[in-house]
């Protein structure tokens, strides 16, 4: 079900169905959704009787069959609400248990008419029979990042709500600095909104002064300087880092994680990846995608492949070393920067 066939459901144009499943990366997207959902389930009285949390995957399944199975306390229905049962996620090692799934394989062919089950999941796998079985009984809504162009567009909108106003290639830039998803620009925007007081506009210069650059953002470009074998500059951001507090170990699996992502960008574009697949594959931003792809283009698999194995090999010493991880990291940095 898309977002548009979610809202006519809200807005009372269609029925709702009595199974709902919600996931994706925009948590804030999804949030606002859900929150709304449940003003529309939620039973008007007795609420502490008709509504029900079940959260992570190691609930009482019998307690669920309590709840569905009693009648509602003076009310026309009840909602329950699972938050991340990874029901949906069929490899039982970071999955629900076998016998879980096997519980709600059956009981989505019998759900009351007086009950509605919403599901709120950080993670999910397409490819899951009981995803399949929700998807023809009753809805699922993705909610994936949107577009560069879609985002700083929205940047724009929110700063008119709080009566402030930003050019587009200034909201772009607060949006490649900060964090994955509208969330974590909100929070952003929020502040700035508040630094600049009674000042209409957001400018370059309020964004360099108050938003710090996530970690990630600061390690995708010091990587990208040891690539290019500049030295001088991968190290002036490692200082960045370790004045901001970071601590090694962070930095230098930061710095492992942009490298595999950046491989396999460039394997996935072998293949004949667009951008919108590369993202869905490697769970990242329209933003991050479009940095990988960038970056992908200078160098060879063979490169990005050394790249990882010695980070991989410092990872190792660091944690069986008894030298100062940052001297160590700071050696590995300058090291890498003038061999690459």
């Amino acid at each position: 079900m898309q977002i548009e066939e979610l809202k006519k459901i809200l807005k009372g144009q269609k029925p709702a169905p009595r199974i709902f499943l919600l996931w994706g990366e925009e948590a804030f997207l999804k949030a606002h959704y859900k929150k709304q959902l449940i003003e529309l389930l939620m039973p008007s009285t007795m609420e502490d009787l008709n509504l029900f949390h079940f959260n992570g995957k190691g609930y009482d399944l019998r307690h669920v069959d309590e709840a569905i199975e009693s009648l509602p306390v003076m009310a026309e229905g009840k909602l329950l609400i699972f938050t991340d049962s990874m029901l949906f996620k069929p490899d039982g090692r970071v999955g629900a248990k076998a016998e879980y799934r096997e519980y709600w394989l059956h009981r989505f062919k019998d759900i009351p008419p007086y009950v509605t089950i919403l599901f709120d999941e950080s993670e999910i796998d397409k490819r899951s029979a009981l995803l399949k079985q929700v998807d023809k009984e009753g809805a699922c809504v993705e909610f994936a990042y949107m577009t560069e162009e879609e985002m700083v567009r929205w940047t724009i909108r929110l700063f008119g709500t709080m009566g402030k106003q930003i050019e587009i290639a200034d909201a772009r830039y607060l949006n490649e600095i900060t964090a994955a998803g509208m969330m974590a620009v909100r929070r952003e925007a929020e502040k700035l909104a508040a630094y600049t007081g009674d000042n209409p506009r957001i400018t370059r210069q309020d964004i360099e002064l108050l938003v710090t650059p996530e970690t990630e953002g600061r390690v995708f470009e010091m990587q990208s300087a040891m690539l290019q074998g500049d030295g001088d500059r991968a190290l002036r951001l490692l200082e960045e880092l370790f004045a901001l507090k970071t601590e090694p170990v962070q930095i230098l699996g930061a710095i492992v994680y942009n490298a595999d992502k950046l491989l396999q960008t460039k394997l996935l574009i072998a293949e004949g990846a667009d951008k919108a697949q590369i993202m869905s594959k490697l769970k990242i931003s329209p933003f991050a995608a479009t940095k990988f792809i960038k970056d992908s283009a200078k160098y060879s698999v063979k490169t990005l492949h050394g790249f990882i194995e010695r980070l991989a090999e410092t990872d190792r010493y660091i944690k069986s070393n008894s030298i100062e991880n940052e001297t160590l990291l700071s050696l590995l940095v300058s090291e890498l920067a003038t061999s690459t």
